[in-house]
C-alpha cells in the first residue's frame, strides 16, 4: 500500500498495478491516477464521494480485478499480466452506497505499452456535464465530429474560431483536431485532410470526408488518401454533404442529406432526397427518399431499418429503408413539417421525436412506431416539449426510455443547449453546459459517454474544453 502525497488540489488515487506475472524481471509499478478534470471539487459536491472503486478488466476476458479506497487512498491489485488489453472503470459512491461519480477509460489499454508510469483516469459526477483535463488546440463552429480508432474524439471542417491575438484563417479547415480519451489531452494533427469535410464517416483508422465537390478516403495510419468514386444514382456529393451520419448495427453507415443543417448552421439545410449508403465493405451506394426533406430526423431502429421523419409538409411523415432494401418505403403517417428535431429509440420498435420547430414555435415531443403499416399516427407527449425552439437536435437514448437532446437555439448564432426528456413521465430537465457555447458538436465517445466538442463562447472566444455526460 502507499498513500498519495499531500497537498493535491484534487482527490486522487495511487493505484498499484504490478505486471510481468511469471517473468523473471522485477514487476513494474504503474500508478493509475483518478482525476476530476476541470471540476476540481467534483468529489466534494453534495453528497460527497466516500468510497472509490476501480476495476481493471481484460478485454480477453481472463483477468478482472477490483479494489476500493477512500478518496486520496491507494489500491494494490497485486500482480496482474501487463500483456493484456484492459478497460478501467471507476465508481464513486456516497456514504449510503449510491453511485454519484463514474469514469471509464478507453478500451484496450496495454500496460506494457505505456511510455510513462502514470495512467490518468477521468471520473465525473453522473447525470451532468463535466470537463475532462486539457482541451483542443483549436475550435470550430458547426463542424463534423466523430470517434476515431476507439480512442480519439476528432473535429474537422466547420468555421474556425480565432484565439486571442490570432486570425481565424490561421487554422486550416481541413486540419483534424483530436482529443485523446486514453491520455486525456488534445492535440492537432500534423497534416490536413485533402478536403474540408462537411460530413464524416469513420471506420477504425479510416475516414471518408465529404464536401460539395467530392469525397475522399483517408487512412490516417498509412497516411494515404484516395478519391471516392461517385456512386451510381448520385448527381454529386453536394446532395448529401453536411448530412448527419447514422450508424447501423449491421456495419453500414448512412449520410442523410435531408438531416443536414444549413447556413447559418442552426437552420435547416436545402431539401434533399439523397442518402449515401456506406457498406460494411466500404462500397458506396445511394437510396432515395420519396420526398425531399429539410431538417428531418433520422435514426436506426433495430428490426425496422433507417427511419427518416419530418422535414416536409408533403408525403408521408415517416419513410423507412428496411434491412436489405435499396429504396425507402413511406409509412402511413400524416405529413410532418417539423424541422430540426432529433430522433432516439425509446423502446422496442418505438422512437421519440424531440425538439425542432413547427410553425415558428417549439415542436411537441412525439412518440411513434415507425414499423406501423396502416392508420399510423404520432402521439404527442403533453408536457414533454422543449421549453425553447431548439433545432439541429442530436438525440441519444438513455436508460429508462429517456432521451438526451442536444441542439442549437433557433436563429443565427443560437447557443448550444441540452435537455433530458423523460418520455414516459412527460418531464423535461435542462442540463446547463459548464461553458456556454454555440456551434458545438455532439459525439458519442468510445468510453460510453456523450461528448460535446468545439464551438465558440458568447464573446466569440474559442471553446477548447471538452464536455462529457455520463448517465447514472
Amino acid at each position: 500500500m502507499k498513500t498519495q502525497p499531500p497537498g493535491r488540489a484534487h482527490p486522487a488515487l495511487g493505484l498499484l498495478l504490478l505486471g510481468c506475472v511469471g517473468c523473471a524481471s522485477e514487476p513494474r509499478t504503474i500508478t493509475v491516477e483518478v482525476v476530476p478534470g476541470h471540476e476540481t471539487g467534483a468529489f466534494q459536491e453534495d453528497p460527497p464521494v466516500a468510497r472509490v472503486e476501480v476495476t481493471a478488466a481484460a478485454i480477453e476476458g481472463d483477468v478482472a480485478v477490483s479494489a476500493w479506497a477512500a478518496p486520496g487512498g491507494a489500491l494494490d491489485f497485486g500482480e496482474i499480466p501487463d500483456d493484456r488489453a484492459y478497460t478501467f472503470e471507476v465508481r464513486g459512491l456516497d456514504a449510503g452506497g449510491a453511485t454519484v461519480a463514474r469514469g471509464r477509460s478507453a478500451s484496450g489499454i496495454y500496460l506494457a505499452a505505456l511510455s510513462g508510469e502514470v495512467l490518468p483516469l477521468f471520473a465525473q459526477r453522473t447525470g451532468r456535464w463535466a470537463r475532462p483535463p486539457g482541451g483542443l488546440a483549436a475550435s470550430r463552429v458547426g463542424a463534423p465530429g466523430a470517434a476515431l480508432a476507439e480512442r480519439y474524439l476528432i473535429l474537422t471542417g466547420g468555421a474556425a474560431v480565432a484565439s486571442a491575438g490570432a486570425a481565424a484563417g490561421a487554422v486550416d479547415p481541413a486540419r483534424i483536431d483530436a482529443y485523446d480519451i486514453a491520455l486525456w489531452g488534445g492535440s492537432a494533427s500534423s497534416g490536413a485532410l485533402p478536403r474540408a469535410a462537411r460530413s464524416l464517416v469513420v471506420r477504425g483508422d479510416v475516414l471518408l470526408a465529404i464536401d460539395d465537390e467530392g469525397a475522399t478516403w483517408t487512412d490516417l495510419v498509412a497516411g494515404q488518401s484516395a478519391e471516392a468514386a461517385l456512386p451510381t444514382g448520385l448527381g454529386s456529393f453536394a446532395e448529401v454533404a453536411g448530412g448527419r451520419t447514422i450508424e447501423a448495427t449491421d456495419g453500414r453507415s448512412f449520410v442523410v442529406g435531408a438531416a443536414r443543417a444549413g447556413e447559418p448552421a442552426e437552420a435547416p439545410g436545402q431539401p434533399s432526397d439523397a442518402v449515401l449508403v456506406v457498406g460494411a465493405d466500404l462500397t458506396l451506394s445511394v437510396a432515395r427518399l420519396r420526398h425531399a426533406r429539410a431538417g428531418a430526423a433520422a435514426v436506426w431502429v433495430e428490426g425496422v431499418g433507417l427511419v427518416v421523419a419530418g422535414g416536409s409538409a408533403e408525403g408521408a411523415g415517416v419513410e423507412v429503408l428496411g434491412d436489405g432494401a435499396t429504396a425507402f418505403l413511406p409509412r402511413a403517417f400524416p405529413p410532418d413539417a417539423a424541422r430540426g428535431a432529433g430522433a432516439a429509440v425509446t423502446g422496442p420498435g418505438e422512437i421519440a421525436l424531440v425538439g425542432g420547430v413547427q410553425g415558428g414555435a417549439p415542436a411537441p415531443t412525439r412518440r411513434l412506431a415507425p414499423g406501423c403499416a396502416a392508420s399510423c399516427a404520432a402521439a404527442e407527449v403533453a408536457g414533454a416539449a422543449l421549453p425553447a425552439a431548439v433545432v439541429d437536435v442530436a438525440a441519444f437514448a438513455l436508460p429508462g426510455g429517456r432521451v438526451l437532446a442536444v441542439g442549437s437555439e433557433a436563429g443565427d448564432g443560437g447557443l448550444t443547449r441540452s435537455f433530458v426528456v423523460d418520455v414516459a413521465a412527460a418531464e423535461v430537465e435542462e442540463l446547463p453546459l459548464r461553458e456556454p457555447r454555440r456551434g458545438a458538436t455532439a459525439v458519442p465517445a468510445p468510453n460510453g459517454t456523450l461528448a460535446l466538442i468545439g464551438g465558440a463562447h458568447p464573446d466569440g472566444a474559442p471553446a477548447l474544453t471538452i464536455e462529457t455526460f455520463f448517465p447514472e
